[in-house]
């Protein structure tokens, strides 16, 4: 696919790319949560730790590489003229930054190794030698992502899950425990990179992108990537404070179950994101691609609600094992709570495209509250999983007021030009004569076009 399609697919484009990039996220995730079992079995619990911290590592770097994908997926998409000047701009700041997080983990490696009693300091080495293709990849998948091109940005995911798992655990069965887990993270960059890389545009059309521009759509991106990641991580912190260590465990395996559920819901914004911001959509397009977003993350948090109500404590025990089953109780209102941070999200991402940053801000508004109000009230597993429900909730009415305000305020701007364009005409009497002869005065510059003339008729209508 192509991000020049006519007008008519644009709406069963995102549609399709919704459904490949959502069953992507599905096999991706079944992958990782796969590969994270199977370490705990293969490798001792020191170096399973240690095998936890690369992935946490990874995720922390996922934050820089997701804002790097999705300026360039909206500044494309609004701007597909100046695409050879973003790919340009972006793939430098991406190295630069990958670049600097690498000698900064390097040279930092012993230093965190004994700060975090790791087994050995080289996981950080080899994972920062990563990061530079990491984060240029990144930007890669934006470009694919803007110009429509999901078929492509799918493969790029599930080659980068394939080569992790495969690696991996080709090499810690070998016997390289954590130091192969990091080769196998190492790996899946380089396979991910070889997919999503895009060629420079042949037909460069020396069109710059401001940098005031790319600045805006930056800040707005990271407000949002932050507050997802306060939304979706401040609990558990929060809970591994409040309760004993079996309790926290049995609540952190309720909202890596459920948790799923967004990532499933990201790659619908990420499919509608490249649609609203596109130049070429109209606002009708614009309604009816948010409206199927909007519609299938609901239904989406419906079919699971209806899951985990029915089937909650089997999922569990099957999952985890009977020790956790007592967390099927927190399946349902975390699963509201994560449906309705699916929608939040879709509405923050709205301004994203728009290259508004309000919506970004009130998300992160809505973090910053659900914290404080987890922090102070959220004394059980229970009370927590509910009061992120309630809090959610707050923000998501928030968003969507705004929208409103918003939409009811362009329909008012929009509608008053077309009144000063289309003055009614006015009737005056001339006195050229005994008896007076009414006379029509259209607008300025079409009376100086064609003069006006009194007929017998229009007398006789006076």
């Amino acid at each position: 696919m192509s991000g020049d399609f006519g007008r008519t697919g644009r709406v069963s484009t995102f549609l399709t790319g919704a459904a490949i990039l959502s069953a992507t996220t599905i096999l991706v995730s079944a992958v990782n949560y796969g590969l994270t079992f199977a370490l705990a079995r293969l490798l001792p619990p020191a170096q399973f730790g240690d095998a936890t911290l690369a992935i946490t590592l990874v995720l922390a770097a996922a934050v820089i590489a997701a804002t790097l994908q999705l300026v360039a997926a909206r500044t494309v998409a609004a701007h597909p003229e100046s695409a050879a000047s973003v790919r340009r701009v972006l793939v430098r700041a991406a190295a630069i930054a990958g670049l600097a997080a690498a000698v900064l983990l390097g040279a930092g490696a012993w230093f965190l190794a004994e700060a975090l009693r790791t087994s050995t300091p080289w996981m950080f080495v080899i994972i920062g030698a990563g990061l530079p293709i990491y984060f240029v990849q990144a930007v890669h998948r934006g470009l694919l992502q803007g110009g429509l091109r999901f078929g492509r940005l799918a493969l790029s995911y599930g080659a980068e899950a394939a080569a992790r798992a495969a690696v991996v655990l080709g090499l810690v069965v070998a016997g390289f425990g954590v130091i192969g887990a990091a080769i196998g993270i190492f790996v899946s960059f380089v396979a991910s990179a070889a997919v999503a890389r895009t060629r420079r545009p042949r037909h460069d059309r020396g069109v710059a992108m401001s940098g005031d521009a790319l600045r805006v759509t930056a800040i707005a991106a990271v407000t949002m990537l932050l507050a997802q990641t306060l939304l979706n991580n401040a609990d558990l912190v929060l809970a591994k404070a409040a309760f004993d260590p079996r309790t926290a465990g049995v609540y952190a395996a309720a909202a890596v179950l459920c948790r799923s559920l967004y990532f499933v819901s990201w790659s619908i914004v990420q499919a509608v994101v490249p649609v609203l911001a596109s130049a070429s959509s109209t606002s009708g397009e614009r309604r009816r691609a948010l409206a199927g977003a909007i519609g299938v993350i609901a239904g989406l948090g419906g079919a699971a609600a209806l899951a985990v109500s029915l089937l909650g404590e089997s999922l569990m025990r099957v999952l985890f094992g009977a020790a956790y089953a007592s967390g099927s109780a927190l399946l349902l209102p975390y699963t509201l709570a994560t449906s309705l941070l699916s929608l939040a999200t879709l509405l923050a991402a709205v301004d994203v495209a728009r290259g508004r940053s309000g919506g970004p801000a009130l998300l992160l508004g809505g973090a910053v509250m659900q914290l404080g109000v987890l922090a102070v009230a959220g004394d059980t597993p229970a009370s927590m999983a509910w009061l992120q429900v309630a809090t959610t909730g707050v923000t998501l009415c928030a968003l969507a007021a705004a929208r409103l305000v918003r939409g009811h305020r362009e329909t008012a701007r929009t509608s008053r030009p077309a009144l000063r364009r289309s003055p009614l005409p006015t009737i005056t009497t001339s006195p050229t004569s005994k008896t007076a002869r009414a006379r029509i005065h259209e607008p300025r510059a079409a009376s100086a076009a064609t003069p006006t003339r009194t007929t017998t008729e229009e007398q006789r209508s006076s």
